[in-house]
């Protein structure tokens, strides 16, 4: 059982001992700078520089250019080719997949927040992740009425406003690490999904209300990404070992 995210320095050889049953998790603190976006614009594609001048917010295309060319140089010491010359093929909700036939055994997946990217790398099983900032302004109470299940809706209505937010932030996360492990995104329905949380660790399960077999078909982990963010990583295996890593520059 995982009780705890422990960050670690990693060491050069981790990227030639990922095996088919550990999830290596990395994070990334981002910068709200042209400076560290900067360092990574040069292995990006045509396409990932135009989609980032589409972002008419400076910090969000810094974010997202740091985000992706990290991604580049992660994936790079993993599967042996220049960061730049990478492909990536989308799927229809916009999930990534890497288009050398070579790789299709790496799964990877990304999310990033104001001051946070986290990275998922397995082999073979896919992986779905998600961070989100604990500060976030938003009317939990409604769109937990909305999209989670009833039970979950009326468990969060007998929270403290703070708590209640943390606790929605928690089930959020989880949920959409879970949905973007199938491929499918938010549209597949949060409310189609229930989350009961270990009380003494991180780890979580996910029962599908219109799929009552897919319960014990993956390994659903919190992630304490630091105190100013909360997020979740899903496998599509029953059983792994996850490791935690901090990216350094």
């Amino acid at each position: 059982m995982v009780t705890s995210t422990h960050w670690a320095s990693p060491s050069p050889d981790i990227f030639w001992r990922l095996s088919p049953g550990v999830v290596h998790v990395w994070r990334v603190h981002l910068e709200d700078s042209p400076g560290q976006a900067a360092l990574y614009r040069t292995n990006l594609s045509e396409e990932e520089r135009a989609r980032a001048e589409r972002y008419r917010v400076p910090h969000h295309q810094y974010q997202f250019i740091s985000t992706r060319g990290i991604l580049r140089r992660l994936l790079s010491h993993y599967v042996g080719i220049p960061a730049a010359n990478l492909r990536f093929e989308n799927n229809l909700q916009g999930k990534p997949t890497l288009a050398d036939p070579s790789s299709l055994s790496l799964q990877f997946n990304v999310s990033h927040t104001s001051g946070m990217a986290l990275l998922a790398v397995t082999l073979e099983h896919t992986v779905g992740i998600d961070v989100e900032t604990r500060d976030r302004a938003i009317s939990d109470q409604d769109i937990a009425a909305r999209y989670f299940s009833p039970r979950e809706s009326a468990f969060l209505a007998t929270l403290s406003p703070d708590h209640r937010t943390q606790e929605f932030l928690t089930y959020w996360t989880c949920k959409e690490a879970y949905l973007k492990m199938r491929g499918i995104g938010l549209s597949g329905g949060m409310a189609q999904c229930e989350i009961t949380l270990d009380p003494d660790g991180l780890k979580a399960t996910m029962l599908s209300t219109n799929e009552p077999n897919r319960e014990n078909d993956c390994s659903l982990l919190r992630i304490n990404a630091g105190q100013a963010h909360i997020g979740a990583v899903a496998v599509a295996w029953p059983s792994v070992e996850v490791l935690f890593w901090d990216w350094k520059n």
